[in-house]
């Protein structure tokens, strides 16, 4: 009897110890881990640690935590004076499961693909605000540090129900039509000739002026295809 005494305790603490090895988790360093019930159901989160699971749950997913970059890309978004720009963009971010508010089964299983999310509304911010700004007020640094602290404030407020922390946006590089950058530099390029020999004594001016016929000269939007022209008056009225 003492034999099998001991053989069941043996037993016994086999099996306690096996089920402890199941139920222990280790969740790394930098993520979360989403649990759910044997029905498939999402109960909780864990953060980096150990953890014991609850009979019949299991991980459903795990999910990075640390600060990532993400970037992206909005094509043609038309300026308030009408001129289709490209826009490049990053940002910085981290996903946060406990910040979700609803639809938490939904969104945490969403979360690993929060890149998307930031793209989608990042896209949809920057069509309706660019639209309030010319292509000149781009250019502008104070003008693009403003549009980029509104941005971010927007995203965040946005994002963060769905679980991602975004901390910042930088609008990298703006695009401008390949005709519109052509026609601005010729202005510019005729603007500093015309600077440049206004400064010349009167009678270099009008040998000058004979030479290259500079009355037409400086009428340089002549010179330059329908639609540039059109759209440099435009810069010129709004600067």
């Amino acid at each position: 009897m003492l034999i099998l005494f001991a053989l069941s305790v043996f037993i016994a603490a086999g099996v306690a110890a096996w089920m402890v090895r199941r139920s222990l988790v280790i969740v790394p360093e930098d993520h979360a881990a989403v649990i759910a019930s044997r029905h498939g159901f999402i109960t909780r989160t864990l953060p980096a640690g150990r953890h014991f699971l609850r009979p019949f749950e299991r991980i459903e997913l795990t999910i990075p935590t640390k600060t990532r970059l993400v970037a992206g890309q909005a094509r043609a978004i038309a300026t308030g004076d009408g001129i289709p720009v490209q826009i490049e963009w990053s940002g910085i971010f981290a996903a946060n499961p406990q910040s979700i508010t609803e639809s938490r089964s939904q969104r945490l299983r969403a979360l690993p693909h929060a890149e998307r999310a930031i793209h989608r509304n990042a896209d949809i911010l920057l069509r309706r605000y660019i639209g309030g700004h010319t292509a000149r007020d781009l250019f502008d640094p104070a003008v693009r540090d403003r549009l980029e602290r509104q941005l971010n404030h927007l995203l965040a407020d946005r994002l963060n129900p769905l679980g991602i922390v975004f901390k910042s946006i930088n609008l990298q590089t703006i695009e401008l039509p390949a005709e519109v950058s052509e026609a601005l530099a010729k202005a510019t390029a005729l603007e500093t000739l015309d600077g440049a020999i206004r400064h010349l004594d009167p009678a270099t001016r009008e040998v000058v002026r004979g030479v290259y016929q500079l009355e037409e000269v400086l009428r340089w939007d002549h010179y330059l295809p329908a639609p540039s022209r059109r759209t440099v008056q435009r810069l010129a009225v709004a600067g």
